[in-house]
C-alpha cells in the first residue's frame, strides 16, 4: 500500500500541487475505507438480488432489510457503549467480522439463505452500524482541525476510483457464470461472496496494526437527550426521518427493477456503476462551483430532481425509465446531500457539549433515519402486498414526496437563511 500512495501523491502533486504527507496511521485508514467501499459497492447490491431473484419474492428481500434497519441503530448503541473500555478500533473490528459472517453465512446456506433472511438481515444491521460508528470515531481520532479536510479529499480520492467500476465487475462475474434459476447459476454469485469474505477477513487483519490511542470521553446518549433541544437540533432530526422514508427503501429496490426488467446481473451492476459514476462527478462539480452561496435554492432544485425521478419510476418500470430515474434521482440526491450534509455537522456543533459527544449525537440521528426507513418500507410493502402494481406504484409516489418533509424541516421556521 505505501507504493500505492505513492503514485496518489505523485497524481496530487503533479496535478493538484499538493505537496503534503500524512501519518501512517491515517494512510492505513485511508486505504482501508477504500478498500471497504470498493467490496461494499461490489456485493451489498447483489445481496438483494441473490435473495430475491429464487422465488421472485418481495415477502423474503423487504423482511430482510426490514430487520437490517432495526439492528443499524443497535450496532451504533452497542459499537459507542463498548468504546470506553475497548477503544474505538474495537467497534471498527467488530464491523468487519460481522461483515465477514453474513458473507460466510451466505456461503454455508447457499440456495437455502432465503430462508434464514431475518439471521443475515441481524448481522448486516449490526455490521453496518458498528462499521461506521469506528469509522467516524478512528477518523476523528487519527486527524485534527489542521488535516482532515485533507484526508476526506484523498480518502474520497480513492473511495471514488475503487466505487465506479465495482458494481459492474460483480454483475459481469454473476452473469459469466448464470444460465438461468438454476444451481448451477448461482456459482457467480458464491465468487463475488467469497472474494468479499476474504477482503473483509484480510481487513481484521490489517485492523490491528492501527495504533490508536485510547481516546474517549465515555459514551452516554441519556446526557444528549437531557440537554434542551434547540429549534433547529429537533427540525434535523425530523428531516432525517423523512430521509429515512424514502432513502430506506430506494437504496436497494431500484436494483431490483433493474433485475426485473433486464433479468439480467450484468444490467443491475452497469446500472449502478452509471449511478456512482453520475454521484462522483455531481460532487466534483459542486464542489468546483465557486461563490456557491444559495444552499436553500440548490436543496429545493434537487428536491424537486428527486420527486420527479420517482414520478417518472412510477409512472414506468421500463429500461428507458430506469435510465432516466438513475441520472434524476443520482444528481438529485448528489446535490440535496452536499447542502444537508452541510447543514447537519453546522447544527451539530452548536448544540451543547457537541465537541465532545460527538459519537452520542451520530447515534441519536440513527434513530429518526431507522424510524423513517422502516415505516418507507412499510408503506413499500403494504402497497406492494395488498394492491400488486397499483400499490407498488402509489407507494413509489408516495416515498418521493416525502423528500420535500426533509427539505422544509431542513430549514425550520427563523433559521438564517444560508
Amino acid at each position: 500500500m505505501d507504493l500505492f500512495f505513492s503514485y496518489i501523491y505523485k497524481f496530487l502533486a503533479d496535478f493538484l500541487g499538493v505537496r503534503r504527507q500524512l501519518p501512517a496511521n491515517a494512510k492505513t485508514l485511508i486505504w482501508m475505507i477504500g478498500l471497504f467501499d470498493f467490496t461494499f459497492a461490489l456485493s451489498s447490491v447483489f445481496i438483494n438480488v441473490f435473495l430475491f431473484r429464487q422465488h421472485n419474492d418481495w415477502n423474503v428481500v423487504l423482511p430482510f432489510n426490514m430487520i437490517q434497519f432495526v439492528f443499524v441503530p443497535i450496532g451504533f448503541w452497542v459499537g459507542g457503549a463498548l468504546s470506553p473500555r475497548f477503544g474505538h478500533r474495537a467497534s471498527y473490528q467488530l464491523g468487519f467480522i460481522c461483515f465477514s459472517l453474513l458473507f460466510l453465512s451466505v456461503l454455508l446456506l447457499r440456495e437455502s439463505s432465503p430462508a434464514y433472511g431475518n439471521w443475515l438481515g441481524v448481522v448486516s444491521g449490526l455490521a453496518i452500524g458498528f462499521y461506521y460508528l469506528g469509522q467516524h470515531s478512528l477518523t476523528m481520532d487519527m486527524t485534527d482541525s489542521k488535516d482532515r479536510d485533507y484526508f476526506f479529499s484523498l480518502y474520497i480520492l480513492l473511495s471514488s476510483i475503487l466505487k465506479i467500476p465495482a458494481p459492474m465487475l460483480a454483475g459481469w462475474v454473476i452473469a459469466s457464470f448464470s444460465s438461468g434459476q438454476s444451481v448451477s447459476s448461482l456459482t457467480g454469485y458464491y465468487l463475488v461472496f467469497g472474494f468479499t469474505l476474504l477482503i473483509y477477513m484480510s481487513l481484521i487483519l490489517q485492523s490491528f496494526r492501527l495504533k490508536v490511542p485510547h481516546k474517549t470521553n465515555g459514551f452516554d446518549v441519556r446526557k444528549v437527550f437531557k440537554h434542551p433541544w434547540r429549534a433547529d437540533w429537533k427540525g434535523l432530526l425530523t428531516a432525517w426521518f423523512f430521509s429515512g422514508i424514502r432513502g430506506g427503501v430506494f437504496w436497494f429496490v431500484t436494483s431490483l427493477f433493474v433485475y426485473k426488467a433486464w433479468n439480467n446481473e450484468l444490467a443491475v451492476g452497469n446500472f449502478n456503476t452509471l449511478s456512482t459514476f453520475l454521484a462522483v462527478v455531481t460532487a466534483y462539480v459542486l464542489s468546483r462551483w465557486e461563490g456557491y452561496q444559495h444552499r436553500k435554492k440548490g436543496m429545493a432544485l434537487s428536491s424537486v430532481l428527486i420527486i420527479l425521478s420517482t414520478m417518472l419510476l412510477a409512472l414506468s418500470l421500463g429500461p428507458m425509465s430506469l435510465l432516466f430515474f438513475a441520472i434524476l434521482y443520482t444528481v438529485g440526491v448528489t446535490w440535496f446531500q452536499v447542502g444537508f450534509s452541510a447543514i447537519s455537522f453546522d447544527v451539530i456543533e452548536k448544540e451543547d457539549d457537541s465537541r465532545n459527544r460527538k459519537l452520542e449525537y451520530l447515534t441519536l440521528r440513527e434513530i429518526p433515519l431507522a424510524i423513517g426507513r422502516l415505516l418507507g418500507l412499510s408503506v413499500f410493502w403494504y402497497g406492494q402486498a395488498k394492491f400488486g402494481d397499483v400499490g407498488l406504484r402509489a407507494a413509489l409516489v408516495v416515498l418521493g414526496l416525502s423528500q420535500w418533509g426533509t427539505f422544509a424541516f431542513s430549514f425550520p421556521k427563523g433559521q438564517r437563511k444560508t
